[in-house]
């Protein structure tokens, strides 16, 4: 169909945008290599595996936007089944009337495809142009140009592809399989009489022109847009953490001079690819607690504006480093960074596996251990970790008397025991907590439970600190705790609070401290089942279930609860509208206990607002962080009919 010139012309065309796209692609992967290497290399089967499964299927984008994201897979999908199309189109070009998958069976199978998958994505960009710029959706902040280019490539392409198939007919005369050719060639163009063979053969080809002129400008435009995604996003799949959750590197204080991310740098090579994997879809605002209550914080526009410096600072990365910006202050500022939950939802609904929180909290890292600024709130809780051993700034020859009354053991003196009881700092200081404690301890000696705890030797486990970015207190607060528990004899620690459990069971072993830990939830749960425990029988009441942070998305602790409550109340919980792995965090992780939010509404008054419209009478929780964080709000809110209540003191209410 071409002639020998346009041949040349389309050859040098190809060699033109691939070695634009390859420059470009380049350029960003030196960007990418800037920075520190991280060792993500293990499973490489398993890494791969799973990301050609999501990729594939496009699970990822169905999460929380079951519309939005069928569309998504849509274009995907129609994308691999074009591959054929246009490689086919290609071919036309160069050899008039042939197919290289033949004239058989397999090319009207994709041609049916191509017919059906053109028709879905003409639709699917009607949906995405109605969606950004017409009814725009809260998560897209402002209208892209850039998306309304790929918006118009691909209509283009469906198109062209349509009308170029419906010419054809002049000569090949209709088939089966391309309906839309046929739906065209009937309704849209002239009778074949009118049109003369000149005229075909111009259409032919100015549509084939079109059609591979804008793949090719796609495929260029990609490497320069935020659409990078689309070939970034599959690599940073392969790889994710498959460790701990939002996992902290364990720093070395005696030998390292620089702690945290003060430049861009020093952020990973995954943190850096993150940034060009971002879509940018919004879909960690839709559940960042931060952003939701009208705080500075918005975990995209965080990444957007990391990306921004990172290519505005390519001259200076390797040429002069010094020169970079702070990306504490001047980069990012220090209300998002402290406004962070570290909840982990943003991470938990990303499609591309983006970890939000390790570039937040290198942030803290650095503005803790070297720059010594943080929430002038945090004073008491460092001083108090220091001091005290515990984040309130209490005695800590006081930890163990909350417990006077119950003839606890101690397990310094019983020398070892099946169940050693990890009380927390909340337990042991907060008046509160110290009931959900109570009602635990009564629970394990109804049950006849072989247990003791530590007393007075237990210190904080460090979460606070470490959250916060106090690294150095951590360190201090675990070694102290290591050396106590590697003195005793155990089977299980159990905690009461997760955020404990999640320190002590995924963190201390890269200190040293390997334990067998479980939440109180858990064991519960399997007292209940061993017939250990009997429950009263009693009217049903209306409760909902919180999911905590630290318990659920960093841990999957999601059913032990709900079991527990459905043989409690005789039916399963209320639902709040963020549930399970999109539980809304209440306010008080990543330091959030000891800081005062100054803007925006309270995160714990915007989860109390979802637990009222279930209607439930009590907010059942396992954390006592959270516990408090809803005590105090029902109370500032004045929901007074609500109460909360942890889950064992909800069981120890209705024990025989």
């Amino acid at each position: 169909m071409l002639s020998s010139l346009e041949k040349i012309v389309f050859l040098a065309a190809v060699v033109l945008a691939t070695m634009l796209a390859l420059r470009e692609f380049l350029n960003k992967l030196k960007l990418v290599s800037s920075g520190r290497n991280v060792a993500r290399w293990d499973h490489p089967g398993q890494r791969l595996s799973q990301m050609l499964c999501k990729v594939l299927l496009q699970t990822p984008v169905f999460s929380q936007r079951p519309v939005t994201g069928f569309f998504h897979a849509v274009i995907f999908w129609g994308f691999l089944v074009f591959l054929g199309v246009t490689l086919n189109h290609a071919a036309e070009g160069f050899f008039a009337g042939f197919s290289l998958f033949g004239h058989g069976r397999l090319n009207a199978l994709l041609l049916f495809a191509a017919n059906l998958f053109a028709a879905l994505i003409i639709l699917a960009v009607i949906y995405f142009f109605l969606r950004r710029y017409v009814f725009r959706h809260k998560s897209l902040d402002r209208p892209s140009y850039q998306s309304l280019i790929v918006l118009c490539f691909i209509f283009i392409l469906m198109i062209s592809f349509i009308f170029y198939e419906a010419f054809k007919m002049y000569s090949l005369g209709p088939l089966r399989a391309n309906f839309l050719a046929n739906w065209t060639f009937a309704h849209i163009l002239p009778e074949p009489a009118l049109i003369s063979d000149a005229a075909v053969i111009f259409w032919m080809k100015f549509l084939w022109w079109l059609h591979i002129l804008i793949i090719m400008a796609f495929g260029v435009f990609i490497m320069f847009s935020k659409h990078l995604h689309l070939l970034a996003g599959p690599i940073n799949l392969v790889f994710k953490n498959m460790g701990v959750k939002a996992e902290i590197p364990l720093i070395n204080l005696e030998e390292q001079e620089k702690f945290g991310t003060p430049q861009i740098t020093d952020l990973s090579r995954k943190d850096l690819l993150d940034l060009f994997s971002c879509a940018e879809c919004g879909r960690c605002d839709d559940v960042c607690p931060a952003f939701q209550s009208g705080k500075a914080l918005s975990p995209k526009k965080l990444l957007e504006k990391l990306k921004t410096h990172l290519l505005a600072s390519a001259p200076l990365l390797h040429a002069n480093p010094a020169e970079l910006k702070k990306l504490l202050g001047e980069v990012v500022s220090e209300e998002e960074v402290w406004d962070c939950t570290t909840c982990a939802a943003c991470m938990e609904v990303c499609p591309m596996l983006n970890e939000h929180i390790a570039k937040i909290m290198g942030m803290r890292q650095f503005a803790v251990l070297m720059e010594s600024k943080f929430p002038e709130e945090f004073q008491t809780l460092y001083r108090g970790l220091e001091n005290q051993g515990n984040p309130w700034g209490i005695n800590g020859d006081t930890r163990s008397d909350w417990a006077k009354d119950l003839q606890i053991p101690l397990i310094s003196a019983k020398g070892e025991t099946d169940i050693l009881l990890w009380v927390g700092c909340a337990g042991s200081f907060d008046q509160h907590s110290q009931k959900i404690a109570r009602s635990l301890v009564k629970i394990l000696q109804k049950a006849g439970v072989d247990f003791a705890f530590l007393g007075n030797e237990e210190k904080c486990c460090g979460d606070p600190a470490r959250r916060s970015g106090m690294e150095y207190l951590y360190q201090i607060q675990a070694q102290q705790n290591i050396e106590t528990l590697n003195r005793y004899k155990f089977r299980t620690i159990v905690t009461l609070c997760p955020h404990g459990y999640h320190i002590i069971k995924n963190e201390y072993s890269k200190m040293g401290g390997n334990y067998r830990v479980m939440h109180h939830s858990e064991l519960l749960l399997e007292l209940l089942a061993a017939n250990k425990l009997k429950l009263q029988t009693a009217p049903p009441t209306k409760m909902t279930y919180h999911d905590p942070c630290y318990l659920g998305r960093y841990n999957d602790i999601y059913q032990q609860p709900r079991l527990l409550l459905k043989a409690l109340n005789g039916q399963e919980p209320l639902e709040m509208t963020s549930s399970k792995q999109t539980s809304f965090c209440c306010g008080g992780g990543g330091g959030g206990m000891w800081k005062d939010e100054k803007t925006g509404e309270r995160i714990s008054h915007c989860r109390i607002a979802q637990a009222e419209k279930t209607g439930a009478e009590t907010i059942i929780t396992t954390c006592p962080f959270c516990s408090i964080m809803f005590h105090d709000a029902l109370s500032e809110t004045g929901r007074d009919k609500i109460k909360t209540l942890d889950l064992a003191q909800a069981i120890e209410e209705k024990l025989c």
